[in-house]
């Protein structure tokens, strides 16, 4: 205790030091000067060695960061490639799209050109066909054209109402083709010309005419006539076929 207060009071100066501290504290001035310098030392070394601890931390956490950006950075340019490359895609799907909508607008405007051509070439080939029946057979009836290899229609018809064995005939052929009531050519042209498209009456004459140049037989040209009528006018190509069949026979 002596050496503590001989070390605390020459000078007359309290520093507040535990007496723990004071108790191993040397009483030489010089050996209590060696000693605060290792303290001081050593408070420094302890301070440097946690900054640097710090720096490290703080150069591992900023080398983190740059590595980050840098692949932020890739992506970023990634996607400014992507977006780019889509646009020019989307600009050049937009011209093609531009392109082929013009191309459709101008294929119907053709093809509406091509309907009325064909409407228009049919009735035409009709006309001119009727024209040509007219001209080729008797009081300009279009059914004497049909029946240029065989007797006419109408004097078939007369003479079987003028003789009773052209009648029995005649019954018998009602029979055999269903009961149906015999219509003379004209009539059944007119019938032909009224419920047939423009298409349908010019392919029929087409077939009547090569049927009367000889250039088909008769089972083509019901084969073609059934066609060309179908299902909707089955009783034209029944009437058709009947008048053939009566001719004939």
């Amino acid at each position: 205790m002596a050496r503590h207060e001989a070390s605390a009071s020459p000078a007359g100066v309290d520093f507040h030091l535990p007496d723990e501290i004071l108790a191993v504290i040397p009483t030489d001035p010089y050996e209590q000067l060696d000693v605060a310098r290792k303290i001081t030392s050593m408070a420094i070394a302890s301070r440097v060695s946690r900054l640097e601890a710090d720096a490290a931390r703080l150069r591992r956490d900023l080398a983190d960061r740059d590595r980050t950006e840098a692949d932020l950075r890739a992506r970023l340019a990634d996607s400014d490639a992507r977006l780019a490359a889509a646009l020019e895609e989307n600009v050049k799907l937009a011209k093609e799209r531009d392109s082929l909508a013009a191309t459709a607008k101008k294929l119907a405007r053709n093809l509406s050109k091509l309907e009325a051509f064909k409407k228009q070439l049919m009735k035409s080939l009709s006309e001119d066909n009727l024209l040509q029946l007219s001209e080729t057979g008797q009081d300009h009836d279009a059914e004497d054209n049909l029946t240029a290899r065989v007797p006419s229609w109408k004097d078939e018809v007369s003479s079987s109402h003028s003789s009773s064995g052209a009648s029995s005939r005649s019954t018998k052929s009602e029979s055999t083709y269903g009961g149906r009531p015999r219509i003379d050519g004209k009539e059944f042209f007119r019938q032909a010309r009224t419920r047939l498209s423009y298409e349908q009456f010019g392919a029929f004459l087409a077939n009547i005419k090569e049927f009367n140049a000889q250039k088909q037989s008769r089972e083509d040209t019901l084969s073609k006539a059934e066609e060309i009528f179908g299902a909707e006018h089955k009783d034209l190509y029944i009437s058709f076929q009947n008048m053939l069949n009566r001719n004939q026979s």
